[in-house]
This record gives C-alpha cells, structure tokens and sequence, in this order.
C-alpha cells in the first residue's frame, strides 16, 4: 500500500512499516500523504507500525510548502493545515502502536509525526525544529498542546518562539525520546523494542496504551481568538510563499543550511570522546575531499548538495575497489575490512537503495506504461533513461541493470 510520498512494508505478522519515501525532496509531507494515513490508521487492528525514512539525512522536512502556498490564501474554508491536525488526530486514536525510528533530522510536521508515536528512539545527532516564527504561522492549539506534552514547556516554547533546534541527547533529558543511539545501533534497537511490543498481551496493551494517550493533553478549549490569528498568519504566510515559489526548492519547511556539515560536527565530537580512531579517519577523508573540491576552481559552494556528492563518488571508488582487495586473499583482508566499514558509514548519508523485489515491480510497470516489453533488450537504454528520471536516488545502478535485462529478456 502507498500514497505519494509514503509506503507500507510489511515487516512481519502483525508489524507494519510506514516510510516517508521522497528523500529528493527531503521527505515533505502534503495533504495525499496525510490523507493517506487517515485512511490505514483508521483499519489497523492491533499491529505495531515503524515510521520511518528513506534517507540518512533528514527524518521529514515538515509540511510541502507547494501545497502550502496554494491553500494558504484570505478566503480559504480551511486551515491549510488541517489534514496534519487529521492525521495526528488519526495516528492518536488508532488500534495500533506506534514507533517512530528517527535516522534523521525532524523539522515542523515532521516533529508533530514524531509526537503522535507512542514511542521515539532517534539517532545521536539528529535534531528536531519548529521553524513557525521563521514562516509566520500561528500553529494549531491541538499540535502546541501534543509538542508540550512530549517536549516539555521550556523545549517547547523555545523551539515555537525562537525557532531553537533541539538535538536528539536534549530530547533524551527532556524524556521527549526514549533512547538515542549511535547509527549503526539504531536498527537494532528499533528492533529490540518491536520484539518487546509483539511480546506484551495484546490486550493489556491496547488497554494502558489508549490509557496513556488520553492523558497526552491534546483536547484544548476552543479559542476563536485563537483561530482568527491562525488564519490571518496563514493569509501573509501564503502570500510570501506564492511569490518566492518554484524559486524556492519545492520541499518541506526550510531546514538550515548546511545540515550534513553540522552533523559531521556532532559525529566528530562524539567520536574523540568515544576515541573512535575509524570514524574520524573517513570524516577527516571526506572533509579533505569537500575542500578539495571548493578550491578547485569549479565555482562549487559548500552545500548539502556537495556534500552527497562528494559522498556518493567516495562510495563508488571505495566499491571499485572491492574486487582488487578480494582478489589478494588473505593480505587483502584488512583493507576489506576498512573499506566495508566507511562504506557503511557513507551510506548513513545518501538515500536508501531499493532491493531487487522493489526495483524489480518499478521496472515492470515503467514497461508496461511505455509498452517496451515488444522491443526486447533494445529498449534497454530508453528504460534505464526512464528510470534514472523518475527514481535515480532510490535505484542501485547494479540491482537496476540485472533487473532490466531479465524483465526485457522475457525473464
């Protein structure tokens, strides 16, 4: 099941998870998105679910400032926000229990998802961020209430009105998240918790979890006042937006600048305290490599973008170089070693890869959609063309060739 945006992956009986899938984009989430959650959480029937993201980099860049922009207007009937309130709203009353893995930075809608899970493990380094005052929107009674419940009142109040960002070791002391791990231990912790979940008397879970969510403080007083200054934000916000858009990135809520940099910052000091020789090697190798790049007369600015592809290239020479190390046998073993550990660490930064099952039912129904299958392998550059357009950050070129052969070789 999916909607743009989003997809449900069936991890095992009565375990669902539900991954924001548009790292391009920094995983914004719009009104089809929302809408799409409304609908399953209103079926599920007792299941635990794994919200999560593609991508290292950021867990969910916040509400789509295109759809924003065109429903954030003077004589609007709704709040343009009210599919998140939906949603959240959704997500709190549902049969199910909710577990939000956050591999990555949460920014506006993003940290009111996060909110709505009964349970938050994050990755050290990553951050939460309420860029309201930034945008000039007046946010939802309902979300202010449900973020004061999580966060506490002064975390709150200083992400809403100042627009600080909270990181994951702040969340832990506030007891906005339940652990924080290092990335490589996040899967496995994720996992413990699941586990732990499926264990629980089915009943006796639903029955404390629902408990505990009608203490969570999210039913407010109506506050017409309240409800005017929400709209007349959105009017101006809407109008700012409308005349800064498609110049501006069409993603989520802004995160700042930079994001990548200042998370190497945060893995650095964690790896001197932690005296952790091979991470800081890689980092130090690739921030020689960004510094390379930003003198090399190319006119490039250190950015995000940079970033991942200084990353990305890093990761295909250190791939390259796999089958010269393996031929050596023994005396190549230790290079293996090191060059599997900065692939896995480099990898924490660029969007996660499809798997064959998943790049397989891609490639199939762009052949079905172009009617390619008559031309057989000849129309194999057409495809990979296609392909690289419409899913280039989610496809391994090397899963996606052995796909496309065997789909227009009849297989």
């Amino acid at each position: 099941m999916s909607a743009p945006g989003i997809r449900e992956h069936v991890l095992a009986s009565g375990v669902l998870a539900w991954e924001l899938c548009d790292p391009a984009r920094r995983n914004p989430v719009g009104p089809a998105t929302l809408a799409w959650i409304c609908e399953r959480a209103s079926t599920l029937r007792g299941e635990v679910v794994l919200l999560r993201a593609q991508g290292h980099e950021v867990f969910c860049s916040g509400f789509d400032l295109e759809a924003l922009a065109a429903s954030a207007h003077a004589h609007a009937t709704a709040f343009p926000d009210a599919p998140l309130g939906a949603a959240i709203a959704a997500m709190r009353e549902a049969d199910a229990t909710f577990v939000a893995e956050l591999d990555g930075h949460a920014v506006g809608a993003g940290v009111e998802l996060a909110c709505a899970c009964d349970f938050r493990i994050a990755r050290r380094g990553m951050t939460f961020e309420i860029p309201a005052a930034r945008l000039g929107v007046v946010y939802r009674a309902e979300g202010l209430a449900l973020l004061e419940h999580v966060f506490g009142a002064t975390s709150t109040r200083q992400m809403v009105l100042l627009g600080a960002r909270i990181d994951a070791d702040a969340a832990l002391r506030h007891g906005a998240v339940d652990r924080v791990v290092a990335a490589d231990e996040l899967a496995d912790a994720v996992g413990e918790l699941v586990a732990a979940l499926t264990r629980s008397d089915p009943d006796a879970l639903r029955g404390n979890r629902d408990r505990l969510r009608q203490h969570a403080g999210t039913s407010v007083v109506p506050d017409r006042r309240h409800d005017e200054r929400r709209a007349n934000a959105f009017a101006r916000a809407g109008a700012r937006l409308r005349a800064t858009l498609p110049k501006a990135a069409a993603t989520g809520l802004p995160l700042p600048t930079m994001a990548i940099k200042d998370e190497f910052e945060a893995r650095t000091k964690q790896a001197r305290r932690d005296r952790d020789e091979k991470t800081l090697n890689v980092i130090g190798m690739l921030k020689n490599k960004v510094l390379m790049e930003l003198k090399s007369g190319s006119g490039a600015s250190e950015t995000d973008e940079l970033w991942l592809s200084v990353i990305s290239s890093y990761v295909k020479q250190l791939r390259k170089s796999i089958p010269e190390f393996e031929k050596a046998g023994d005396r190549g073993k230790q290079a293996l070693e090191e060059v599997a550990f900065e692939v896995a660490f480099c990898e924490q930064f660029l969007p996660k890869r499809l798997g064959e099952p998943e790049t397989e039912a891609i490639v199939r129904r762009i052949v079905a959609e172009h009617e390619l299958a008559a031309q057989g392998p000849k129309a194999t550059g057409k495809l990979m063309g296609l392909l690289m357009k419409q899913h280039r950050d989610e496809l391994d070129g090397e899963i996606t060739k052995v796909v496309v052969a065997r789909v227009l070789g009849g297989g």
